[in-house]
């Protein structure tokens, strides 16, 4: 894009507007490098010529995409004209060019344009502060929503050992007292479903902490998907959906545990989107290339509406669920990032919507970069 036509110089008189751009800095990044981080000195208004730009706020071991910079927008206005330095840090979400006009040399011009074209700028520093306002506040009441959540998983963490290790002992005891295959196969069915019960609440109160302790372990693609089968058929049977899966046997090195519950939330959440239509089909594969496990569920229903596409993984975000919480994605993408992988989907109005997991065959193997 030529930098003549960024909106940033739109008011500006030819004059001036030929002085900026004779004087702007072009600066070509990659994705991920930063452009500034928080602290810098302001040292001039950024212009986005090709590619995307994030603005993140860092927070201890966390951070935040305030918003998204794309070309032809320009960003870091505020800083320069508070005189306090960048609030944020500024990185390209992909291949991006910059061109930053220095800020002596915005002042400089300014100072002899007319008054209106300096209010206009003005007016759109105030729109930028009310939209970060409004961020702010939505992200206090996200920690405070999550804070209750922490409080709630903790108690639960609590109240709920004694009467799980009360059923692990009694079917143990079982099993030793009844070792017909049947028996021993339900026994320890209901020991792998006590163990994910714990493990889904202690994944919560990790999620509300912001924090991921994996547990790795080898296994295959198939082995993987047959124990969720086998955990799942019951639930499978009520649903009135057609189900295909299939796995290529492969190793791979994950959090079964983990991997399980997120599987379970993108398969539970296509049957809640397929509903009561006829013909409903999900299907679920498993899969290795090239160091990269694969794993993919698709169905045939709605598609994801419009109103929540772009922030489906954001905490409580929830849409057409009557019990949804809308932490289920949530920390779906926080179990995909502990693994070092991606999570995407594809989606089309009417014609249904599959998820892509990326994760790294094993920890040896590189982490997979978003796209």
């Amino acid at each position: 894009m030529d930098a003549q036509n960024n909106r940033f110089l739109e008011g500006f008189s030819p004059s001036g507007r030929d002085c900026l751009v004779s004087y702007m800095v072009q600066q070509d990044l990659a994705p991920g490098d930063y452009l500034f981080r928080e602290g810098d000195t302001a040292n001039g208004v950024c212009l986005v010529l090709k590619g995307q730009v994030e603005i993140v706020k860092v927070a201890g071991t966390s951070e935040k995409v305030l918003g998204c910079f794309d070309e032809g927008d320009y960003f870091g206005e505020v800083a320069v004209l508070d005189g306090y330095g960048r609030s944020t840090d500024a990185r390209a979400r992909v291949e991006a060019s910059i061109a930053t006009i220095p800020s002596a040399v915005l002042f400089e011009v300014l100072d002899k344009e007319p008054v209106a074209l300096t209010l206009g700028l003005f007016q759109n520093v105030l729109n930028h502060l009310r939209r970060t306002n409004d961020l702010f506040v939505q992200e206090v009441v996200r920690k405070e929503k999550l804070s209750l959540v922490g409080e709630m998983a903790s108690s639960l963490m609590h109240d709920l050992r004694n009467p799980i290790a009360g059923i692990h002992l009694a079917s143990d005891l079982i099993t030793m007292n009844h070792t017909d295959d049947e028996t021993v196969h339900c026994c320890n069915n209901i020991r792998l479903q006590c163990d994910r019960v714990v493990a889904m609440a202690g994944e919560l109160l990790e999620f509300s902490r912001g924090e991921s302790k994996l547990d790795l372990n080898q296994t295959d693609t198939g082995a993987f998907l047959k124990q969720y089968i086998t955990l799942n058929e019951e639930y499978f049977r009520t649903t009135g959906i057609k189900f295909s899966m299939e796995a290529d046997p492969a190793p791979i090195e994950i959090d079964s545990m983990r991997l399980l519950r997120l599987l379970q939330n993108l398969v539970s959440n296509a049957v809640d989107a397929l509903g009561t239509k006829s013909g409903g089909h999900i299907d679920v594969r498993a899969r290795v290339t090239d160091g990269i496990f694969y794993l993919k569920v698709r169905d045939n229903g709605p598609g994801i509406p419009d109103a929540v596409k772009d922030r489906i993984f954001e905490p409580f975000v929830t849409h057409g669920k009557k019990g949804g919480t809308g932490l289920g994605m949530a920390i779906a993408k926080s179990v995909v990032k502990s693994h070092r992988g991606t999570i995407a989907f594809i989606t089309a109005a009417g014609e249904g919507t599959e998820f892509i997991v990326r994760l790294p065959q094993n920890s040896t193997c590189d982490a997979i970069p978003e796209d």
